[in-house]
């Protein structure tokens, strides 16, 4: 039997809240929106060379593409 969180659940659903993350295995935390988290990338120190997640799925975007120089 396939475990699934509630969250799991709810997205395969299409009633989950967007997510956006990093496709990095140490990096744990979500935000709902890129712009949230970006400045934690920022704020943080956390190397922004990770793709970005939204539900846990690569969005095909690199962190570092969406932070203003």
């Amino acid at each position: 039997m396939i475990k699934m969180s509630s969250r799991e659940i709810m997205n395969a659903q299409g009633f989950g809240v967007t997510k956006y993350s990093l496709d990095c295995s140490y990096y744990d935390k979500e935000f709902d929106s890129i712009d949230e988290l970006i400045d934690d990338i920022a704020s943080s120190g956390m190397d922004p060379n990770y793709e970005i997640t939204r539900n846990g799925i690569n969005t095909g975007d690199i962190a570092i593409d969406m932070i203003p120089f």
